[in-house]
């Protein structure tokens, strides 16, 4: 049976996302269940470990790009902690006489932080959990330093305060150092605006994160999403270390709140990200994202069917040289004097490009069906050169190159 890493390389996908979370059908717990029904937080199951090995292994055989989380931070809350090997109930190497844990802990992440995430030495310093915690993210690395194709996210869309973070960026930097790997390392936040105080807790350190998360941001919709982004790559260029690459791990399919969930919309925030010049952008699984569907998978052929005719990783967002635009019609990215736009449901603009003798050769892409149209020739001395989609009842992209 065919695999989803070999759907991925067949459409061309390279970036998944594995937190190290057990609260789904068919996941294991880290550690060993004993016999009286409780684990024991100082001995690693082998099935566990195994499995995050075997991922590793067969991503990299694959070139596939794969953004580990420590902290799967649905597990340690409601139903979840209940079940969680952390929970001073289900173990043997502490309870809630010697820790700050309670056995239950019936709030959302986003109302009230399990003291879990505050065990660190500059927080609660909880020292029992705090020497688990460290035994387990040692086991982790042990397991995912030998491999040169992972990121690490510290969390899944975090409250916690820095100094949380900063714990284990440390740990993890001073692990690597020991044993010669580079690593590369950052948080992701839990506000849906990437102009949060929140955010800053990442990109002010860059000797601790070298590039951002913001999925988060997938939230947004339409013209919002793309303006965050685009301030939010502005911003960096002010800041210390400068530039450095944002990431997407997950781009999802819901408006937001209870609003339905919207498979459009999800390829809008897609193509958004790759315009706005972010370093990744990835589907969310369902039912949060459209995962490796059919639509999905058209996407991602159309996008490295554009990277092959437009240099993307040499370009920059110039949304400046469009005019006759309406809100989230059209989005545009230079290479030079070579252009790439997107169209996220058909329309009309004008681009501003340089005058020049020759004519600029302009090509379509149907996402649709993955495929160019035929070279149409603007007049020479054109500018601006309209460009008008061939419908407006899908998404279209169009280069124009000298």
């Amino acid at each position: 049976m065919e695999n989803n890493f070999q759907k991925m390389k067949q459409c061309g996908a390279n970036y998944i996302r594995c937190t190290l979370s057990c609260r789904d059908e068919g996941n294991v717990w880290p550690f060993v269940k004993k016999e009286n029904g409780l684990y024991d937080l100082n001995e690693f199951n082998p099935e566990f470990f195994q499995r995050l090995e075997n991922c590793l292994k067969e991503a990299e055989s694959m070139d596939v790009i794969v953004q580990i989380e420590i902290w799967a931070t649905f597990d340690y809350y409601r139903e979840f902690w209940l079940k969680n090997p952390f929970n001073p109930m289900l173990n043997f190497n502490y309870d809630s006489s010697n820790t700050k844990l309670l056995p239950e802990w019936d709030h959302h992440p986003a109302e009230q932080r399990n003291p879990f995430f505050l065990s660190v030495p500059k927080l609660n310093n909880d020292e029992k959990v705090l020497h688990c915690q460290q035994a387990f993210v040692n086991k982790v690395m042990d397991v995912s330093l030998p491999y040169g194709n992972v990121l690490y996210c510290m969390d899944n869309e975090t409250k916690a305060p820095q100094e949380w973070p900063h714990y284990w960026e440390d740990l993890i930097l001073e692990k690597a150092k020991k044993l010669g790997a580079d690593v590369q390392l950052t948080e992701m936040w839990d506000a849906w605006d990437l102009r949060d105080e929140q955010y800053s807790r990442t990109y002010k350190y860059p000797e601790r994160f070298s590039f951002v998360d913001v999925s988060q941001n997938n939230w947004q919709v339409g013209q919002t999403h793309y303006d965050r982004l685009l301030w939010y790559r502005n911003m960096l260029v002010d800041q210390p270390g400068g530039v450095r690459p944002m990431n997407n791990v997950k781009v999802y399919q819901r408006q937001g709140g209870n609003k339905p969930n919207d498979p459009i919309i999800s390829v809008d925030r897609w193509w958004q990200n790759v315009f706005a010049g972010c370093a990744s952008t990835r589907f969310h699984r369902p039912d949060g994202g459209i995962g490796l569907d059919e639509r999905a998978q058209k996407t991602i052929k159309a996008a490295r069917i554009l990277t092959g005719d437009f240099d993307i990783f040499n370009s920059e967002p110039k949304p400046e040289l469009l005019s006759n635009r309406e809100d989230n019609e059209a989005y545009c990215l230079a290479a030079g004097t070579n252009y790439a736009v997107y169209f996220p449901k058909g329309g009309e603009v004008k681009l501003k490009v340089p005058v020049r003798d020759a004519p600029y050769t302009i090509r379509w892409l149907d996402p649709e069906k993955a495929t160019f149209g035929e070279k149409i020739s603007s007049d020479g001395d054109d500018t601006p050169i309209i460009l008008k989609t061939p419908n407006n009842e899908q998404t279209w992209l169009v280069v124009i190159n000298q």
